[in-house]
């Protein structure tokens, strides 16, 4: 699911929108890099995970997965 961001520290997430709703990131959990993606494990304020994913060339982001 593509989803819009907002990012500090270069490309780490600061918040994200699902629909019209904006989940601020308190904790960046983890970060990889692959050759064309990034992925960030993010905690937000109500404690959930979840897993982003950009598209570097693109700058496109994507909600990976619901971690928790």
């Amino acid at each position: 699911m593509r989803v819009q961001v907002d990012c500090r520290n270069g490309d780490d997430p600061r918040a994200f929108y699902l629909g019209t709703r904006r989940l601020h990131v308190t904790q960046v959990l983890e970060r990889t890099a692959g050759d064309s993606t990034r992925r960030f494990r993010v905690r937000v304020q109500d404690g959930r995970v979840f897993i982003l994913s950009k598209h570097t060339a693109k700058g496109e982001w994507q909600l990976a997965r619901v971690a928790s």
